[in-house]
């Protein structure tokens, strides 16, 4: 999960919280209002029933008229309705908020958007009041919750707005693995984002400069040998012997072989290679291999033994997989306790066994480059893994019947 689900996670738990909060908020001040409100409509219904049960005894009916009924009336700020049909209106239309009992009366309290009214009713008599009191929402509650709303988006956005830098530096380290050593990390901020990026574009430089002079190492060599093997061309043609001039042509070529296979391996260890992805035949890609190891036809013929049990067609380019599978049956053969080895073609892929003692470490140590471990120097499987790498291929290593055994596969 991505640091900026987890933020949204956070957040929209926050708010469920802030929203559960205010709700619960708003329902406890509503409770308390209603039971205000009950309190009141229940004192002003006693004090008018208690005025009937006084006019019962001289007029046998409430007389509303009587001025300490208005007094009460009007500092309790209520007004009765007179108009019927208004009074069967606003019963039909208004909503129950409560009802009870108040002695042997019937209390309701009505509601509609902007009013309240008290409707009492008696086997004697019905009463409506209006409630002159303002109704006020609770604006304190709504201001505090939009208040903590805008807080909370605010604070989402300024902290999706600081980690903005982290997709910048995803997407800069993802140009450098497609080999794009030119990317600039460097940062004015002084954040810790900022401090990561300049630390890594620090790293950055140094490894640039390392590859650099690893390259110019290389192509110095390279270019090195050439004079030399050109020399010996142009000498070999004034030799009189046809043989020496068939054995040395044959060498030059080789050592021509074992510098461009040392190109391509610096280009591909360099991740300027470019790979160029077709179908073949694994017997051609296999005989290729062969053409790139320095032994002549008949030490080919005598410790390499090619068994081709069913066709295979492999989607891969043509100068590196070959590059792979030279190295590794050059490795196999010098580490096989007979000197042979044996290549089976089939279904599955390329196995390339020869007998020998199995590996004493896991194979994946055997893929660093100068890992000691070895006769050579260690570079064989690292080269076979990473242009396999490159290729999307897999290479699978087991040890059975005393043979080491590698499978190249897709």
């Amino acid at each position: 999960m991505s640091i900026y689900n987890k933020i949204r996670i956070i957040f929209v738990i926050s708010f469920l919280f802030v929203t559960a909060f205010f709700a619960s908020t708003f329902y406890i001040e509503h409770s308390k209002q209603l039971q205000k409100l009950e309190k009141r409509y229940v004192r002003t219904s006693l004090f008018l029933l208690k005025q009937f049960r006084q006019n019962v005894h001289q007029k046998h009916q409430l007389d509303l008229s009587d001025e300490t009924v208005k007094l009460y009336l009007q500092e309790s700020n209520f007004q009765r309705i007179d108009d019927e049909s208004r009074v069967e209106r606003i019963q039909k239309h208004a909503k129950l908020m409560k009802k009870r009992k108040v002695l042997r009366a019937k209390l309701k309290i009505l509601s509609t958007k902007k009013q309240r009214y008290l409707l009492l009713k008696h086997r004697r008599f019905e009463l409506l009041l209006k409630d002159k009191t303002s109704i006020e929402p609770p604006y304190f509650l709504l201001l505090g919750y939009l208040s903590s709303l805008l807080f909370l988006i605010g604070l989402y956005f300024w902290l999706t707005r600081s980690l903005k830098p982290l997709k910048i530096l995803h997407k800069q380290i993802s140009e450098v693995a497609k080999g794009d050593l030119s990317v600039s990390f460097k940062s004015s901020k002084t954040d810790e984002i900022a401090q990561v990026s300049n630390a890594f574009d620090d790293a950055l430089r140094k490894l640039e400069s390392l590859i650099d002079s690893r390259q110019l190492f290389l192509r110095a060599i390279m270019h090195e040998l050439k004079t030399p093997i050109g020399k010996g061309k142009i000498l070999n043609a004034f030799l009189e012997d046809d043989k020496l001039i068939e054995g040395y042509d044959e060498v030059f070529t080789r050592l021509e072989l074992l510098l461009n296979e040392f190109a391509k391996i610096e280009q591909m260890l360099s991740a300027n290679y470019e790979v160029k992805l077709s179908s073949y035949n694994a017997q051609d890609l296999v005989e290729q291999a062969l053409e790139l190891m320095i032994l002549d036809e008949v030490a080919l013929e005598k410790n390499v033994t090619i068994v081709k049990k069913s066709p295979l067609v492999l989607t891969t380019d043509f100068t590196l997989f070959p590059l792979a599978l030279k190295n590794l049956i050059d490795n196999a053969m010098k580490y096989s306790s007979d000197g042979k080895v044996e290549i089976v073609i089939d279904k599955a892929g390329i196995t390339v066994l020869s007998k020998g003692v199995q590996f004493t470490d896991d194979i994946e140590h055997y893929y660093s480059p100068f890992h000691g471990k070895g006769k050579g120097l260690g570079l064989g499987l690292y080269i076979v893994h990473n242009a396999l790498e490159m290729l999307k291929l897999k290479l699978n290593y087991s040890y059975q019947n005393t043979r080491n055994t590698f499978m190249l596969h897709s």
